[in-house]
Protein backbone atom coordinates (compact mmCIF):
# COMPACT_ATOMS: atom_id res chain seq x y z
CA UNK A 1 0.00 0.00 0.00
CA UNK A 2 1.29 3.46 -0.91
CA UNK A 3 2.33 5.55 2.13
CA UNK A 4 1.02 9.05 2.77
CA UNK A 5 3.53 11.53 1.33
CA UNK A 6 3.17 13.77 4.40
CA UNK A 7 4.54 11.06 6.69
CA UNK A 8 7.82 10.47 4.89
CA UNK A 9 11.16 11.52 6.37
CA UNK A 10 11.75 13.80 3.40
CA UNK A 11 8.58 15.76 4.15
CA UNK A 12 7.90 15.62 7.93
CA UNK A 13 4.89 17.18 9.61
CA UNK A 14 5.16 20.60 11.20
CA UNK A 15 5.31 19.26 14.75
CA UNK A 16 8.00 16.78 13.66
CA UNK A 17 10.10 19.61 12.23
CA UNK A 18 9.60 21.53 15.46
CA UNK A 19 10.71 18.56 17.56
CA UNK A 20 13.76 18.05 15.38
CA UNK A 21 14.68 21.73 15.69
CA UNK A 22 14.26 21.66 19.48
CA UNK A 23 16.30 18.47 19.70
CA UNK A 24 19.08 20.04 17.65
CA UNK A 25 19.13 23.21 19.77
CA UNK A 26 19.08 21.22 23.02
CA UNK A 27 22.06 19.18 21.81
CA UNK A 28 23.98 22.30 20.78
CA UNK A 29 23.30 23.96 24.14
CA UNK A 30 23.42 20.89 26.37
CA UNK A 31 26.26 22.24 28.58
CA UNK A 32 24.65 25.53 29.75
CA UNK A 33 21.17 23.98 29.70
CA UNK A 34 22.07 21.04 31.94
CA UNK A 35 24.22 23.20 34.22
CA UNK A 36 21.39 25.71 34.76
CA UNK A 37 18.90 22.97 35.59
CA UNK A 38 21.29 21.18 37.99
CA UNK A 39 22.37 24.33 39.84
CA UNK A 40 18.78 25.56 39.86
CA UNK A 41 17.52 22.46 41.64
CA UNK A 42 20.46 22.44 44.08
CA UNK A 43 19.73 26.03 45.10
CA UNK A 44 15.94 26.17 44.92
CA UNK A 45 14.61 22.62 45.06
CA UNK A 46 13.26 23.10 48.60
CA UNK A 47 11.22 26.11 47.45
CA UNK A 48 9.75 24.05 44.62
CA UNK A 49 8.68 21.18 46.88
CA UNK A 50 7.20 23.26 49.74
CA UNK A 51 4.67 26.05 49.96
CA UNK A 52 6.71 28.88 51.46
CA UNK A 53 5.06 32.21 52.17
CA UNK A 54 6.00 35.78 52.96
CA UNK A 55 3.78 38.83 53.42
CA UNK A 56 2.93 39.25 49.71
CA UNK A 57 2.83 35.54 48.90
CA UNK A 58 0.24 34.98 51.65
CA UNK A 59 -1.86 37.75 50.15
CA UNK A 60 -1.45 36.76 46.48
CA UNK A 61 -2.13 33.03 46.47
CA UNK A 62 -4.64 33.59 43.64
CA UNK A 63 -3.22 36.65 41.86
CA UNK A 64 -0.04 38.15 40.42
CA UNK A 65 -0.16 41.26 42.56
CA UNK A 66 -0.44 44.76 41.15
CA UNK A 67 -0.29 45.04 37.36
CA UNK A 68 -1.51 48.10 35.44
CA UNK A 69 -1.57 50.37 38.50
CA UNK A 70 2.10 49.57 39.13
CA UNK A 71 3.13 50.01 35.51
CA UNK A 72 3.38 46.23 35.05
CA UNK A 73 0.84 45.95 32.27
CA UNK A 74 2.66 42.93 30.83
CA UNK A 75 1.39 40.84 33.74
CA UNK A 76 -2.13 41.20 32.34
CA UNK A 77 -1.08 38.99 29.41
CA UNK A 78 0.39 36.36 31.74
CA UNK A 79 -2.95 35.12 33.10
CA UNK A 80 -3.57 32.78 30.16
CA UNK A 81 0.01 31.51 30.20
CA UNK A 82 0.42 31.27 33.99
CA UNK A 83 -2.95 30.94 35.79
CA UNK A 84 -3.48 32.99 38.93
CA UNK A 85 -2.65 30.18 41.34
CA UNK A 86 0.73 30.28 43.07
CA UNK A 87 1.96 26.72 42.44
CA UNK A 88 5.56 26.31 43.63
CA UNK A 89 6.43 23.11 41.78
CA UNK A 90 5.34 24.06 38.28
CA UNK A 91 6.14 27.80 38.51
CA UNK A 92 9.50 27.13 40.11
CA UNK A 93 10.51 24.71 37.36
CA UNK A 94 9.23 27.08 34.66
CA UNK A 95 11.29 29.91 36.13
CA UNK A 96 14.49 27.84 36.06
CA UNK A 97 13.68 26.64 32.53
CA UNK A 98 13.31 30.22 31.23
CA UNK A 99 16.59 31.19 32.87
CA UNK A 100 18.30 28.10 31.45
CA UNK A 101 17.22 29.07 27.92
CA UNK A 102 18.35 32.64 28.63
CA UNK A 103 21.81 31.35 29.55
CA UNK A 104 21.95 29.46 26.24
CA UNK A 105 21.31 32.75 24.44
CA UNK A 106 23.85 34.55 26.63
CA UNK A 107 26.71 32.23 25.76
CA UNK A 108 26.18 33.13 22.10
CA UNK A 109 25.65 36.82 22.70
CA UNK A 110 28.89 37.37 24.60
CA UNK A 111 30.11 34.78 23.37
CA UNK A 112 31.43 32.18 25.85
CA UNK A 113 33.04 29.30 23.98
CA UNK A 114 34.61 27.28 26.80
CA UNK A 115 32.47 24.67 28.52
CA UNK A 116 33.69 25.77 31.95
CA UNK A 117 32.65 29.37 31.25
CA UNK A 118 29.19 28.25 30.12
CA UNK A 119 28.74 26.08 33.24
CA UNK A 120 29.77 28.92 35.56
CA UNK A 121 27.58 31.45 33.74
CA UNK A 122 24.60 29.15 34.25
CA UNK A 123 25.45 28.61 37.91
CA UNK A 124 25.92 32.31 38.63
CA UNK A 125 22.60 33.23 36.97
CA UNK A 126 20.38 30.64 38.67
CA UNK A 127 21.94 30.95 42.15
CA UNK A 128 22.14 34.76 42.25
CA UNK A 129 20.40 36.10 45.42
CA UNK A 130 18.00 38.18 43.32
CA UNK A 131 16.45 34.95 42.03
CA UNK A 132 16.23 33.60 45.59
CA UNK A 133 14.31 36.73 46.52
CA UNK A 134 12.09 36.40 43.45
CA UNK A 135 11.15 32.82 44.31
CA UNK A 136 9.94 34.14 47.67
CA UNK A 137 7.19 35.70 45.56
CA UNK A 138 6.34 32.47 43.77
CA UNK A 139 3.10 33.89 42.38
CA UNK A 140 5.06 36.10 39.94
CA UNK A 141 8.31 34.13 39.60
CA UNK A 142 7.54 32.49 36.25
CA UNK A 143 6.59 35.87 34.78
CA UNK A 144 9.91 37.31 35.94
CA UNK A 145 11.76 34.32 34.50
CA UNK A 146 10.11 34.95 31.14
CA UNK A 147 10.99 38.67 31.37
CA UNK A 148 14.65 37.74 32.00
CA UNK A 149 14.63 35.56 28.87
CA UNK A 150 12.95 38.28 26.79
CA UNK A 151 15.52 40.83 27.97
CA UNK A 152 18.44 38.60 26.95
CA UNK A 153 16.77 37.92 23.61
CA UNK A 154 16.34 41.66 23.05
CA UNK A 155 20.07 42.21 23.59
CA UNK A 156 20.88 39.37 21.21
CA UNK A 157 18.48 40.64 18.54
CA UNK A 158 19.64 44.26 18.66
CA UNK A 159 23.29 43.24 18.20
CA UNK A 160 22.48 41.39 14.96
CA UNK A 161 23.40 43.17 11.76
CA UNK A 162 20.13 42.40 9.98
CA UNK A 163 17.57 45.18 10.45
CA UNK A 164 14.71 42.69 10.67
CA UNK A 165 15.95 41.61 14.09
CA UNK A 166 15.80 45.10 15.57
CA UNK A 167 12.01 45.25 15.63
CA UNK A 168 11.94 41.91 17.47
CA UNK A 169 14.47 43.33 19.95
CA UNK A 170 12.22 46.30 20.61
CA UNK A 171 9.17 44.11 21.15
CA UNK A 172 11.00 41.76 23.52
CA UNK A 173 12.41 44.51 25.74
CA UNK A 174 9.23 46.59 25.87
CA UNK A 175 7.20 43.55 26.91
CA UNK A 176 9.86 42.53 29.47
CA UNK A 177 9.68 46.03 30.98
CA UNK A 178 5.90 45.69 31.04
CA UNK A 179 6.35 42.66 33.29
CA UNK A 180 9.01 44.25 35.51
CA UNK A 181 10.66 47.58 34.81
CA UNK A 182 13.94 46.73 36.55
CA UNK A 183 15.11 44.54 33.66
CA UNK A 184 16.27 47.66 31.80
CA UNK A 185 19.52 47.39 33.79
CA UNK A 186 20.11 43.80 32.65
CA UNK A 187 19.81 44.80 28.97
CA UNK A 188 21.91 47.96 29.36
CA UNK A 189 24.69 46.02 31.10
CA UNK A 190 24.73 43.32 28.43
CA UNK A 191 25.01 45.88 25.64
CA UNK A 192 27.95 47.59 27.36
CA UNK A 193 29.67 44.19 27.66
CA UNK A 194 29.16 43.66 23.93
CA UNK A 195 30.83 47.02 23.26
CA UNK A 196 33.74 46.14 25.57
CA UNK A 197 34.21 42.78 23.86
CA UNK A 198 34.27 44.33 20.40
CA UNK A 199 36.82 46.95 21.48
CA UNK A 200 39.04 44.30 23.09
CA UNK A 201 38.92 42.33 19.84
CA UNK A 202 40.25 45.36 17.97
CA UNK A 203 37.20 46.22 15.88
CA UNK A 204 37.01 49.58 14.19
CA UNK A 205 36.38 52.21 16.86
CA UNK A 206 34.08 54.32 14.68
CA UNK A 207 31.85 51.34 13.91
CA UNK A 208 31.68 50.39 17.59
CA UNK A 209 30.88 53.99 18.56
CA UNK A 210 28.12 54.13 15.97
CA UNK A 211 26.58 50.88 17.20
CA UNK A 212 26.99 51.96 20.83
CA UNK A 213 25.00 55.13 20.15
CA UNK A 214 22.41 52.91 18.45
CA UNK A 215 22.18 50.78 21.58
CA UNK A 216 21.55 53.87 23.71
CA UNK A 217 18.84 54.99 21.29
CA UNK A 218 17.33 51.51 21.46
CA UNK A 219 17.16 51.64 25.27
CA UNK A 220 15.63 55.12 25.27
CA UNK A 221 13.06 54.15 22.63
CA UNK A 222 12.15 50.99 24.57
CA UNK A 223 11.60 53.00 27.75
CA UNK A 224 9.50 55.52 25.85
CA UNK A 225 7.29 52.85 24.28
CA UNK A 226 6.94 51.06 27.61
CA UNK A 227 5.84 54.29 29.31
CA UNK A 228 3.42 55.14 26.52
CA UNK A 229 1.77 51.71 26.73
CA UNK A 230 1.60 52.03 30.53
CA UNK A 231 -0.29 55.32 30.23
CA UNK A 232 -2.57 53.84 27.56
CA UNK A 233 -3.32 50.83 29.78
CA UNK A 234 -4.25 53.14 32.67
CA UNK A 235 -6.55 55.12 30.37
CA UNK A 236 -8.25 52.04 28.92
CA UNK A 237 -8.84 50.50 32.35
CA UNK A 238 -9.92 53.82 33.92
CA UNK A 239 -7.30 53.54 36.66
CA UNK A 240 -4.56 55.73 38.06
CA UNK A 241 -1.04 54.79 39.06
CA UNK A 242 -0.89 53.46 42.63
CA UNK A 243 0.83 55.55 45.27
CA UNK A 244 3.36 52.76 45.76
CA UNK A 245 4.54 53.37 42.20
CA UNK A 246 4.32 57.17 42.04
CA UNK A 247 6.05 57.63 45.40
CA UNK A 248 8.99 55.59 44.10
CA UNK A 249 9.56 57.69 40.98
CA UNK A 250 12.70 59.83 41.13
CA UNK A 251 13.34 60.82 37.51
CA UNK A 252 13.90 64.42 36.49
CA UNK A 253 16.64 66.12 34.41
CA UNK A 254 17.86 68.02 37.47
CA UNK A 255 18.16 64.86 39.58
CA UNK A 256 20.16 62.87 37.02
CA UNK A 257 23.66 63.76 38.30
CA UNK A 258 22.79 62.91 41.92
CA UNK A 259 21.01 59.73 40.87
CA UNK A 260 23.96 58.67 38.70
CA UNK A 261 26.36 59.21 41.60
CA UNK A 262 24.08 57.11 43.82
CA UNK A 263 24.09 54.35 41.18
CA UNK A 264 27.90 54.25 41.23
CA UNK A 265 28.06 54.24 45.02
CA UNK A 266 25.53 51.45 45.24
CA UNK A 267 27.30 49.35 42.63
CA UNK A 268 30.53 49.30 44.60
CA UNK A 269 28.84 49.00 48.01
CA UNK A 270 27.21 45.77 46.80
CA UNK A 271 30.64 44.12 46.83
CA UNK A 272 32.21 45.97 49.78
CA UNK A 273 29.33 46.31 52.25
CA UNK A 274 26.85 43.63 51.21
CA UNK A 275 24.22 46.21 50.21
CA UNK A 276 20.85 44.69 49.30
CA UNK A 277 22.19 41.24 50.34
CA UNK A 278 23.50 40.52 46.85
CA UNK A 279 26.84 39.58 48.43
CA UNK A 280 25.55 39.03 51.97
CA UNK A 281 28.31 37.14 53.77
CA UNK A 282 31.86 38.11 54.68
CA UNK A 283 33.24 35.00 52.96
CA UNK A 284 31.40 35.93 49.77
CA UNK A 285 32.75 39.49 49.85
CA UNK A 286 36.31 38.17 50.18
CA UNK A 287 35.75 35.87 47.19
CA UNK A 288 34.37 38.76 45.17
CA UNK A 289 37.34 40.93 46.08
CA UNK A 290 39.72 38.29 44.77
CA UNK A 291 37.54 37.89 41.67
CA UNK A 292 37.73 41.62 40.95
CA UNK A 293 41.51 41.45 41.32
CA UNK A 294 41.77 38.51 38.90
CA UNK A 295 39.49 40.22 36.37
CA UNK A 296 41.49 43.46 36.65
CA UNK A 297 44.71 41.62 35.87
CA UNK A 298 43.12 39.94 32.84
CA UNK A 299 41.80 43.26 31.58
CA UNK A 300 45.22 44.93 31.84
CA UNK A 301 46.83 41.94 30.12
CA UNK A 302 44.29 42.06 27.30
CA UNK A 303 44.77 45.81 26.77
CA UNK A 304 48.57 45.58 26.75
CA UNK A 305 48.66 42.50 24.54
CA UNK A 306 47.61 44.41 21.45
CA UNK A 307 48.45 47.90 20.23
CA UNK A 308 45.29 49.92 19.88
CA UNK A 309 44.27 53.12 18.24
CA UNK A 310 43.69 56.06 20.54
CA UNK A 311 39.96 56.06 19.73
CA UNK A 312 39.61 52.40 20.71
CA UNK A 313 41.39 52.95 24.01
CA UNK A 314 39.29 56.01 24.85
CA UNK A 315 36.08 54.16 24.00
CA UNK A 316 37.17 51.15 26.07
CA UNK A 317 37.82 53.35 29.10
CA UNK A 318 34.47 55.09 28.57
CA UNK A 319 32.63 51.75 28.32
CA UNK A 320 34.27 50.47 31.50
CA UNK A 321 33.32 53.68 33.32
CA UNK A 322 29.73 53.46 32.06
CA UNK A 323 29.35 49.77 32.96
CA UNK A 324 28.41 50.30 36.67
CA UNK A 325 25.93 53.00 35.67
CA UNK A 326 24.37 50.74 33.04
CA UNK A 327 23.99 47.89 35.52
CA UNK A 328 22.43 50.16 38.15
CA UNK A 329 20.60 52.52 35.76
CA UNK A 330 17.34 51.85 37.62
CA UNK A 331 18.60 54.43 40.16
CA UNK A 332 18.13 57.08 37.47
CA UNK A 333 14.37 56.55 37.61
CA UNK A 334 13.46 55.02 40.98
CA UNK A 335 13.97 56.31 44.53
CA UNK A 336 16.40 54.22 46.64
CA UNK A 337 13.64 53.34 49.11
CA UNK A 338 11.85 51.42 46.33
CA UNK A 339 14.94 49.47 45.22
CA UNK A 340 15.68 46.07 46.71
CA UNK A 341 17.32 42.72 46.02
CA UNK A 342 15.01 41.66 43.21
CA UNK A 343 15.35 44.96 41.35
CA UNK A 344 19.12 44.54 41.09
CA UNK A 345 19.23 41.21 39.23
CA UNK A 346 21.19 43.22 36.64
CA UNK A 347 24.29 43.04 38.87
CA UNK A 348 24.73 39.50 37.53
CA UNK A 349 26.24 41.24 34.46
CA UNK A 350 29.45 41.62 36.47
CA UNK A 351 30.06 37.87 36.24
CA UNK A 352 29.39 37.85 32.49
CA UNK A 353 32.07 40.49 31.96
CA UNK A 354 34.59 38.59 34.06
CA UNK A 355 33.87 35.27 32.37
CA UNK A 356 34.18 36.95 28.97
CA UNK A 357 37.61 38.33 29.89
CA UNK A 358 38.80 34.90 31.04
CA UNK A 359 37.25 32.91 28.22
CA UNK A 360 38.85 35.04 25.49
CA UNK A 361 42.32 35.29 27.06
CA UNK A 362 44.82 32.63 25.89
CA UNK A 363 47.17 31.28 28.63
CA UNK A 364 50.40 32.26 26.91
CA UNK A 365 52.25 33.50 30.02
CA UNK A 366 52.61 32.24 33.57
CA UNK A 367 50.63 35.18 34.93
CA UNK A 368 47.73 34.57 32.57
CA UNK A 369 47.78 30.85 33.30
CA UNK A 370 47.74 31.47 37.06
CA UNK A 371 44.84 33.92 36.86
CA UNK A 372 42.90 31.65 34.49
CA UNK A 373 43.29 28.82 36.99
CA UNK A 374 42.14 30.97 39.91
CA UNK A 375 39.17 32.79 38.37
CA UNK A 376 36.99 29.70 37.65
CA UNK A 377 37.64 28.41 41.16
CA UNK A 378 36.51 31.72 42.66
CA UNK A 379 33.35 31.70 40.53
CA UNK A 380 32.62 28.10 41.54
CA UNK A 381 33.02 29.02 45.22
CA UNK A 382 30.65 31.98 44.78
CA UNK A 383 28.08 29.64 43.22
CA UNK A 384 28.49 27.30 46.20
CA UNK A 385 28.03 30.16 48.68
CA UNK A 386 24.91 31.33 46.83
CA UNK A 387 23.46 27.81 46.97
CA UNK A 388 23.88 27.81 50.74
CA UNK A 389 22.39 31.31 50.96
CA UNK A 390 19.35 30.20 48.97
CA UNK A 391 18.75 27.14 51.12
CA UNK A 392 19.22 29.10 54.34
CA UNK A 393 16.77 31.70 53.06
CA UNK A 394 14.17 29.05 52.33
CA UNK A 395 14.74 27.59 55.79
CA UNK A 396 13.94 31.06 57.16
CA UNK A 397 10.69 31.14 55.21
CA UNK A 398 9.81 27.66 56.42
CA UNK A 399 10.53 28.43 60.07
CA UNK A 400 8.59 31.69 59.96
CA UNK A 401 5.62 29.90 58.45
CA UNK A 402 5.75 27.21 61.14
CA UNK A 403 6.01 29.85 63.88
CA UNK A 404 3.16 31.91 62.47
CA UNK A 405 0.98 28.84 61.97
CA UNK A 406 1.62 27.67 65.53
CA UNK A 407 0.99 31.17 66.89
CA UNK A 408 -2.36 31.58 65.17
CA UNK A 409 -3.47 28.01 65.84
CA UNK A 410 -2.98 28.63 69.55
CA UNK A 411 -4.54 32.09 69.32
CA UNK A 412 -7.62 30.79 67.52
CA UNK A 413 -8.12 28.17 70.22
CA UNK A 414 -7.97 30.87 72.91
CA UNK A 415 -10.32 33.14 70.97
CA UNK A 416 -12.91 30.40 70.48
CA UNK A 417 -12.74 29.54 74.19
CA UNK A 418 -13.47 33.12 75.24
CA UNK A 419 -17.12 33.81 76.21
CA UNK A 420 -16.75 37.32 74.74
CA UNK A 421 -16.22 35.94 71.24
CA UNK A 422 -19.74 36.00 69.81
CA UNK A 423 -21.25 35.77 66.36
CA UNK A 424 -20.67 38.93 64.35
CA UNK A 425 -17.47 39.86 66.18
CA UNK A 426 -14.60 41.37 64.24
CA UNK A 427 -11.00 40.60 65.07
CA UNK A 428 -8.16 43.06 65.68
CA UNK A 429 -4.64 41.75 66.31
CA UNK A 430 -2.76 44.89 67.30
CA UNK A 431 0.95 45.29 67.97
CA UNK A 432 4.29 44.13 66.65
CA UNK A 433 5.94 40.73 66.55
CA UNK A 434 9.24 40.17 68.32
CA UNK A 435 11.44 37.63 66.54
CA UNK A 436 13.04 34.82 68.54
CA UNK A 437 16.71 35.48 69.25
CA UNK A 438 18.01 32.80 66.87
CA UNK A 439 16.81 34.77 63.82
CA UNK A 440 19.11 37.70 64.56
CA UNK A 441 21.95 35.38 65.55
CA UNK A 442 21.88 33.01 62.58
CA UNK A 443 19.69 34.51 59.82
CA UNK A 444 20.09 38.28 60.09
CA UNK A 445 21.02 38.71 56.41
CA UNK A 446 17.52 37.64 55.35
CA UNK A 447 16.11 40.88 56.81
CA UNK A 448 17.53 42.79 53.83
CA UNK A 449 17.24 40.02 51.21
CA UNK A 450 13.84 41.02 49.90
CA UNK A 451 11.45 38.16 49.35
CA UNK A 452 12.69 35.82 52.07
CA UNK A 453 11.95 37.76 55.26
CA UNK A 454 8.98 35.46 55.67
CA UNK A 455 5.48 35.78 57.04
CA UNK A 456 5.19 37.22 60.55
CA UNK A 457 2.09 37.23 62.79
CA UNK A 458 1.88 41.05 62.52
CA UNK A 459 1.97 41.07 58.70
CA UNK A 460 -0.58 43.13 56.77
CA UNK A 461 -1.76 39.88 55.13
CA UNK A 462 -2.62 38.09 58.39
CA UNK A 463 -6.35 38.03 57.54
CA UNK A 464 -5.67 36.20 54.27
CA UNK A 465 -3.21 33.89 56.04
CA UNK A 466 -5.82 32.90 58.62
CA UNK A 467 -8.41 32.24 55.92
CA UNK A 468 -6.29 30.32 53.40
CA UNK A 469 -3.62 28.61 55.49
CA UNK A 470 -5.17 28.15 58.94
CA UNK A 471 -8.81 27.76 57.89
CA UNK A 472 -10.25 30.48 60.15
CA UNK A 473 -12.29 33.03 58.19
CA UNK A 474 -13.32 36.04 60.25
CA UNK A 475 -13.56 39.73 59.26
CA UNK A 476 -10.76 41.93 60.59
CA UNK A 477 -11.14 45.47 61.82
CA UNK A 478 -9.95 48.13 59.37
CA UNK A 479 -6.76 50.11 59.94
CA UNK A 480 -8.79 53.13 61.01
CA UNK A 481 -10.76 51.03 63.50
CA UNK A 482 -7.56 49.49 64.85
CA UNK A 483 -6.04 52.95 65.31
CA UNK A 484 -9.14 54.11 67.21
CA UNK A 485 -9.04 51.02 69.43
CA UNK A 486 -5.30 51.43 70.10
CA UNK A 487 -5.96 54.98 71.35
CA UNK A 488 -8.71 53.90 73.76
CA UNK A 489 -8.20 53.61 77.56
CA UNK A 490 -9.50 50.01 77.49
CA UNK A 491 -6.68 49.01 75.17
CA UNK A 492 -4.09 50.75 77.35
CA UNK A 493 -5.01 48.43 80.24
CA UNK A 494 -4.43 45.27 78.20
CA UNK A 495 -1.34 43.07 78.54
CA UNK A 496 0.57 41.43 75.69
CA UNK A 497 -0.47 38.03 74.34
CA UNK A 498 -0.27 35.25 75.56
CA UNK A 499 -0.58 36.64 79.09
CA UNK A 500 -3.79 37.11 81.06
CA UNK A 501 -5.72 40.21 80.05
CA UNK A 502 -4.36 40.28 76.49
CA UNK A 503 -7.79 39.53 74.93
CA UNK A 504 -10.82 41.76 75.36
CA UNK A 505 -13.92 42.72 73.43
CA UNK A 506 -14.03 46.46 72.78
CA UNK A 507 -17.31 47.44 71.13
CA UNK A 508 -18.04 44.81 68.50
CA UNK A 509 -14.34 43.96 67.98
CA UNK A 510 -12.51 41.15 69.71
CA UNK A 511 -9.07 42.64 70.40
CA UNK A 512 -5.81 40.78 70.92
Amino acid sequence: RKECPFMTESNPLLFQRLLLWLSKKAKENRVPLCAALIFGFLAHGFAFANKLVNHDEANALFSKGGSVVLGRWGLCFMDNLFPNVSMPWIYGILTIFFLAVAVCVLVRLLPLKSSWAQVLAAGLVVTFPSLTGTLGYMFMSSSHGLAFLLTVLSAWFVTRQERRYHLAALGCLVFALGIYQAFIGLCAGLLVIVVIRRLLEGEDGKAVLRDGCGYILFLVLSLGLYYGIAQLALSLTHQTMAGYATDGMAFSPLSLPANALLAYRTFFSVFTSGTYSLVPTKASRILHGLLWLAAGILLIVRVRARKRETLNLVLLIAALVLFPLAVCCIFLFIAPTSIHTIVLYSVVNVYFLMLLLADSCPPVTRLRRAVLNILPVLCALIVTVNIYIANESYLTLHLRYENAYAFYSSLIGDIKASPEFTQGSKLAVIGTWQDPAFYEEHMAFTDTLTGVTGFKPDSYSKERFLEQYVGFAIPFASQAEEAEIAASPEFAEMSVYPYYGSMKKIGDTFVV
